[in-house]
């Protein structure tokens, strides 16, 4: 008998549970599989490279993450405004999109006037 590919265990420790987590599995590999590629233009070849790596980049097409908006923050609040000058945070800003930014921004502001964070 070979270990469950689940959770490695041989026998498996917790038939029903990875019986589960195998179903969930395959059915995320179905609607993967089904999707329809709507990213992909239709003129793909004939389309520059740089366009193609725009549509195709999901990254760029996501919003911020909660949590970089937050850890930018909280570099702010414990030390200043010169923590948006570290190399970390300046990284953040540059991969935020125009909503996290504002966010950011009200976020300082809110900072700046109840709590009368440090200026550089």
């Amino acid at each position: 008998m070979s270990a469950c590919i689940i959770c490695g265990a041989d026998p498996c420790i917790n038939a029903s549970f990875c019986d589960q987590c195998r179903k969930a599995d395959a059915r995320l590999r179905a609607e993967r599989r089904n999707r329809p590629a709507d990213s992909i233009p239709e003129d793909w070849d004939r389309t520059s490279i740089d366009t193609l790596w725009d549509a195709l980049n999901y990254e760029r097409q996501r919003p911020t993450p909660q949590s970089a908006i937050e850890a930018i923050m909280y570099c702010v609040r414990e030390r200043g405004l010169g923590a948006l000058e570290e190399l970390a945070n300046i990284e953040r800003l540059l991969r935020c999109d125009e909503p996290a930014k504002a966010q950011i921004n009200t976020g300082i502001a809110t900072l700046i006037e109840f709590k009368r964070i440090v200026r550089p």
